[in-house]
């Protein structure tokens, strides 16, 4: 028996009996397989796998275990004293057996020896065959496993391929399957994000966090200000139509390690601890600070959701699996049995003796760390470990040989795990689950070579061994101590480690220390049995933005929780803290959001926006398309209705936060702090309250919402603007286009000029922000007004030391400064560019006329240029009312009122010797001439009304203009008298009473008014200046004949 009986394959998993490989099929099982040219029919491989599993867990039906008479192995040692005594009675037996057979005959004797030569050689070399293709089975072995592995991963569902089928028939078109597609990845979306709705504490949490108050900011500028410039720079580094999801993951990981790294926990550790008499709990204390609170759930939940990747070699990534990321966070946050291993690691005189040894074992492999757990067990020193009160020596002789091997041989299990390295944490992988099925095959050796294969059924371990527990003192359980070959205490406690590393949950459970750890503990360790991958994705597809793989390890996070809870753990469901990493694990990312701003809500507003833009925070519902107005009680009791809905139904969780952040910023007069910016250059900051608690509600999901809320707090802020005040205007211009804000802005520009127009004289900074404000009709109520006073009194206005900065500069460097402004705006800057051109074009003529006393001001040359701009004017009036008739369409940038009044100007160049005026000129004039006296007579009527009050002003009759302009818009109905001049009316009386901005005489090389009647009429001028005109075209018409002669 023992020659034709194969050495078992210990800390490999064994697939029971198999048939002996002839020397032609000597390819692995997984390559006959795969090589298959039938047609592809549903994988058997998935049916095996359940057989090859059973017979692992069936103890009855597994024949390898068997003690052979040599091996190397710890279980293979021959310890059955009673079988060797059978062999040596056999051995007897034959002996005796010869003697008798002395007698026979000697040929069949011969006959005998032969056969049994010959039956020797054959077992020989079959025994040397079999040890050639022991390593041969056993990869063999390992490609089956992966191959069911694989199968089970790829997706081999029932009914996959009649699906497949169906669509590669040759009637189905390309349409056709995408419609399908879009319909089957459709209902994928809807099972894996319906699913996510339901929480088993969100009733709990709402009733918590709904009895909390906000916060209030007390966190400095030194959290406040890096924690708001982190935020702003993801939409310049992360966010934006064209950046792809990769890119985005990568920027909301970087920014969440560095608002935890950089600002959360340095602010935390410097807070005050207080009283620790609740260090037991899971998380921070009842006494603790409450931002301490607030970082300490948004670092656990950043850690789920945006984990820095890990960097290889290469340069490559991976992505670090959730178990290994809990692991991690374990170790920095919530580690209670640190003390406890190092204690265990140090105690003399060995780890062994500690009392904690073997939990310390079990809580560092539940937490992940497998390194730590071989570590203890292969220095516990077993030799020195001592009981009782002479101290003697607890394990000795055999029993000691006996714990040192078997205790080896779990530290070799172990040292194969996927995940000792922090390699692979991929639980549902081929790799773990090989690894499952060796520390499967390991546990039933070490049970075979403790009690015998011959055993009854009994429990798998010590955490659920009620039937031992009930039978300590029994016949059946003294004999089971007496009969192991192994210290029965270290025997459990070997049985209940394998249970942990195959993934039992109750071994799990029973090891850790609390809820928590019990939890991330059944993430990364139990074998639920589910399969990984959501049905119907393929292996490179994925719904929505995460992957189904994400929302599994999130849903078995979920599961494991929920095993937990149904477990002996205490869990204070009044406790907000363990409630709310309840929510953390049920993905309850709203209840999680209500309880961090009722402790910090620069956190929870920060908190509410990174899940927003990483989408693993569901976006508020969609308003229902019945009107609630039109139910009433008993409608919405019979539609099971929410009457009363909160502002968080409304608006959603996020913007109520970010607008109660926003509020409580408001209330803040300045910020000032440091923050890091690109290129690592920390920069001083400050802030406005206000500023800042725009930009919050910027970010609002709802535009709606975010403009009421930026009009709420910008309202008392432009309430308080002054005139000088114009440094808070450009930032809050600035701020609002930078949110896509621009009717907000161009109100805010608009309100400033008004303030500007009521209250100063500063006429460049109102053409200005009205421009910015985008008002081309308020920029040409202030040009009509600097015009209209400009004619009435036949002079410059303002004068050039009345003028303000901004008017200097849009008249003196003009080009330079609009060049300016484009950077600002380009369309405002083209706006005033535009309709500047007429009264810059009028303060020429004007300058030209009048000179600097140096140049002799009746010079032909410099009256020719004076004359070239005021025509100019002229035709610019004149293109509303082309024809005769009115056209407002024509957008002209002098009005049609002022061209009775410039004609009058055009009066001193006709008529004269030499001739001033051109043949272009002349023919302008004439079309002004016609033009203006064949147009309605609205229009006439107002432009000759204008006419009046400027003949009046120069013959000083009547009080000063602005009061004859006041006057005249009084009375009048024309276009620009009814709407521009009504501003200036009330300005220039002020300017002119108030401040004298004329001061002392007006200079005039000459005034057109002198030489006309004060009763003379617009049209008496206008038939001088045709008869005048008449005569210059006729000179020139001679002067043109005699060059001609000549």
């Amino acid at each position: 028996m023992g020659g034709n009986i194969k050495s078992p394959n210990f800390g490999r998993p064994s697939l029971g009996p198999k048939p002996r490989a002839g020397r032609a099929s000597a390819a692995p099982l997984g390559s006959s397989i795969r090589g298959t040219i039938q047609p592809r029919e549903r994988s058997g491989l998935s049916k095996h796998s359940y057989s090859v599993l059973d017979g692992l867990d069936d103890s009855d039906e597994e024949d390898d275990f068997e003690p052979p008479a040599k091996r190397t192995g710890t279980y293979g040692i021959n310890y059955d004293d009673d079988s060797d005594e059978d062999e040596e009675d056999e051995s007897d037996d034959a002996d005796a057996n010869g003697q008798l057979d002395d007698g026979d005959d000697d040929d069949e004797a011969e006959e005998e020896a032969d056969e049994e030569k010959e039956q020797e050689e054959q077992e020989e070399q079959e025994d040397v065959e079999d040890m050639a293709e022991d390593d041969v089975d056993y990869d063999i072995e390992e490609d089956l496993l992966r191959e069911i592995v694989e199968a089970d991963q790829n997706g081999d569902n029932l009914g996959s391929d009649d699906m497949d089928l169906m669509m590669s028939a040759p009637g189905v078109t390309e349409q056709m399957r995408r419609e399908a597609d879009d319909i089957f990845r459709a209902s994928s979306m809807r099972s894996m994000f319906g699913q996510r709705k339901e929480y088993k504490y969100a009733s709990v949490a709402k009733d918590l966090y709904s009895q909390l108050r906000y916060a209030e900011i007390s966190e400095p500028e030194t959290v406040i200000i890096p924690t708001e410039e982190i935020v702003h720079r993801l939409y310049d580094d992360g966010v934006g139509a064209e950046d792809d999801e990769e890119r985005l993951d990568d920027t909301l990981a970087i920014a969440a390690d560095r608002l935890v790294t950089s600002v959360w926990k340095p602010y935390s550790d410097s807070l005050p601890k207080g009283n620790r008499e609740h260090e037991a709990k899971v998380g921070p204390g009842p006494n603790a600070p409450l931002f301490e609170k607030a970082s300490w759930i948004a670092t656990l939940a950043f850690r789920i959701h945006h984990t820095l990747p890990l960097k290889d070699q290469f340069g490559g990534s991976r992505t670090v699996p959730l178990p290994l990321v809990l692991f991690k966070w374990q170790e920095d946050y919530h580690d209670p049995s640190s003390a406890q291993i190092a204690g265990i690691r140090y105690h003399r005189p060995c780890p062994a003796a500690h009392s904690l040894f073997w939990q310390g074992v079990y809580t560092s492999v539940i937490r992940g760390n497998i390194h730590s757990a071989v570590a203890l067990l292969r220095r516990a020193e077993w030799d020195k470990v001592k009981k009782g009160p002479r101290g003697e020596l607890a394990y000795s002789g055999s029993a000691l040989v006996n714990i040192n091997r078997v205790v080896e041989d779990i530290c070799q299990v172990m040292d194969h795990c996927p995940g000792i390295n922090d390699t692979n944490w991929d639980i549902r992988s081929s790799d773990w689950t090989l690894f499952r099925l060796k520390a499967k095959a390991a546990k039933e050796g070490l049970i075979n070579f403790a009690e015998g294969k011959d055993r009854p059924h009994r429990p798998s371990n010590r955490f659920n061994d009620s039937e031992l527990g009930n039978s300590q003192h029994s016949l059946t359980g003294l004999a089971r101590k007496a009969e192991s070959r192994l210290p029965w205490d270290v025997y459990e406690s070997l049985q209940s480690l394998y249970s942990i590393l195959i993934g039992e949950a109750e071994a799990i459970t029973a090891a850790a220390q609390d809820w928590c750890e019990a939890t991330i503990g059944l993430l990364g360790w139990w074998d639920d049995g589910h399969n990984s991958r959501n049905p119907g994705l393929s292996r490179s597809q994925s719904v929505g933005h995460q992957s189904s793989g994400d929302y599994d390890w999130l849903d078995r996070l979920a599961l494991s929780f929920h095993e937990t809870t149904e477990s002996d753990f205490h869990f204070n469901s009044m406790d907000p803290v363990e409630v709310c990493i309840a929510c953390i694990f049920e993905s309850n990312v709203e209840s999680v959001i209500g309880f961090l701003r009722a402790w910090s809500l620069p956190v929870a507003s920060t908190f509410a926006e990174i899940a927003s833009l990483g989408r693993w925070l569901p976006p508020p519902e969609p308003p229902n398309l019945i009107s609630m107005e039109s139910l009433d009680v008993e409608d919405l009791e019979l539609l099971g209705m929410n009457q009363s809905k909160g502002s968080d139904d409304k608006d959603g969780i996020k913007d109520t936060t970010l607008m109660q952040y926003a509020r409580a910023l408001n209330n803040i007069e300045q910020l000032s702090g440091t923050a890091s910016r690109k290129g690592g250059v920390v920069a001083r900051i400050t802030r406005d309250g206000w500023e800042m608690a725009v930009q919050v509600v910027g970010r609002m999901d709802s535009p709606e919402r975010s403009e009421e809320m930026v009009n709420e707090l910008l309202l008392h802020i432009l309430d308080k603007i002054q005139p000088d005040s114009h440094a808070t205007v450009d930032k809050i211009w600035a701020l609002l286009n930078h949110l896509g804000m621009i009717n907000l802005a161009e109100d805010t520009a608009e309100k400033f000029g008004d303030i500007l127009k009521e209250n100063t004289y500063r006429f460049g900074e109102m053409l200005w922000y009205y421009a910015l404000a985008h008002r081309p009709g308020k920029v040409r109520d202030v040009l009509n007004g600097l015009m209209s006073f400009s004619l009435a009194e036949s002079t410059i206005y303002p004068p050039e030391g009345e003028m303000d900065d901004q008017l200097k500069k849009l008249l003196r460097e003009r080009s330079a400064t609009l060049e300016q402004f484009a950077k600002q705006d380009y369309e405002a800057a083209e706006l005033l560019g535009k309709m500047l051109s007429g009264y810059f074009t009028l303060r020429k003529f004007y300058e030209l006329r009048d000179g600097d006393c140096k140049i002799n001001p009746r010079s032909i040359t410099r009256r020719q240029q004076a004359a070239t701009a005021l025509t100019f004017v002229i035709a610019s009036a004149d293109e509303n009312i082309r024809g005769g008739l009115y056209d407002d369409s024509c957008d002209a940038v002098v009005s049609e009122d002022f061209i009775l009044a410039l004609l009058g100007e055009a009066t001193v160049f006709i008529n004269q010797s030499p001739t001033i005026i051109s043949l272009e000129q002349i023919d302008i004039l004439l079309k002004a001439i016609e033009d203006i006296q064949t147009v309605g007579s609205r229009v006439y009527e107002a432009a000759d009304a204008f006419f009046k009050i400027v003949l009046s002003s120069g013959h000083g009759k009547g009080s000063t203009p602005a009061d004859l302009m006041k006057r005249s818009t009084s009375s009048l109905g024309g276009s620009f008298m009814m709407t521009g001049s009504s501003m200036m009316a009330s300005q220039l009386h002020k300017s002119i009473r108030e401040s004298g901005v004329l001061k002392g005489p007006i200079w005039r090389t000459w005034d057109w008014r002198k030489n006309v009647l004060a009763t003379s009429s617009s049209g008496e001028v206008l038939k001088k200046l045709r008869l005048g005109l008449t005569k210059d075209l006729a000179d020139l018409w001679l002067e043109q004949a005699d060059s001609v002669i000549l």
